[in-house]
């Protein structure tokens, strides 16, 4: 019996040995692949998102004539940092949905808020959302005229996660990984005029991306961007998006 037993050990030591060659193997055919069609990893993502009903006197084809002014993201301390890449996504996304929404782009606003000589104004309305959740109404009002524009986007980023999660092992040897993240989005149009939130939505996209070295990065832009698309063109502009999509990063 024990040498029986020792047997079956050796033998599958051993269909572990010529096991890892094999899967080494495939997973370097794949890289290969990829390297030679000129693209990366493959993702999968899916996206959900959910906005409140537009009033009846919001006409959306007018956000295509004048632009619409795009503040800051709303971040947490640890998030902030993002911030500028989540500006460029909602820039992207904006250009991308149907039919397109004109905006005047993060740090366009910043640079005429200073030429206005309204960055105090604006600082103190910022302020104001993050005690209370809204902006106020003269301030906005100030910075919609200063600008040339009755709408104002907020948008705001509320939680990114990232989790690896092991796809192929043989004989201790870790040959494939996921990163699977999840962020969460949040945007608010606001009649500058008013001091109404006519709309206002909220996302959520999570992707799983196979990656073959740990130096390897997700393209957050990309995703955000998606998440977004999505949350405008379905929720905003009435026009449904798919829910999952296969991309290359």
């Amino acid at each position: 019996m024990a040498n029986h037993e020792a047997r079956a050990r050796r033998s599958l030591g051993e269909w572990k040995i010529r096991s890892v060659p094999v899967l080494l193997g495939s997973v370097l055919l794949t890289t290969a692949l990829m390297l030679l069609t000129g693209c990366g990893p493959p993702y999968l993502a899916d996206t959900y998102a959910t906005s409140t009903q537009k009033p009846a006197s919001l006409d959306t084809n007018s956000l295509a004539r004048v632009p619409v002014v795009v503040l800051g993201f709303v971040a947490s301390g640890t998030l902030q940092g993002l911030a500028p890449t989540m500006s460029h996504a909602l820039s992207g996304a904006l250009a991308e949905v149907n039919p397109p929404i004109s905006e005047i782009s993060t740090h366009e606003t910043m640079n005429r808020l200073t030429d206005k000589g309204l960055v105090a104004e604006y600082a103190d309305m910022r302020a104001g959302f993050a005690r209370n959740g809204m902006l106020n109404r003269q301030q906005l009002r100030r910075i919609g005229s200063g600008l040339g524009s009755q709408y104002v986007l907020l948008p705001g980023l509320a939680q990114l996660e990232e989790e690896i999660l092991d796809k192929y092992e043989a004989a201790g040897i870790k040959l494939v990984r996921n990163r699977v993240t999840t962020l969460r989005l949040w945007l608010q149009l606001w009649d500058a005029q008013t001091g109404h939130i006519v709309w206002e939505s909220s996302g959520e996209g999570t992707t799983s991306t196979v990656f073959l070295s740990p130096k390897q990065t997700v393209a957050l832009e990309q995703i955000a961007k998606k998440l977004l698309v999505r949350m405008i063109q379905d929720g905003l502009l009435d026009s449904k998006t798919g829910n999952t999509f296969i991309s290359d990063q």
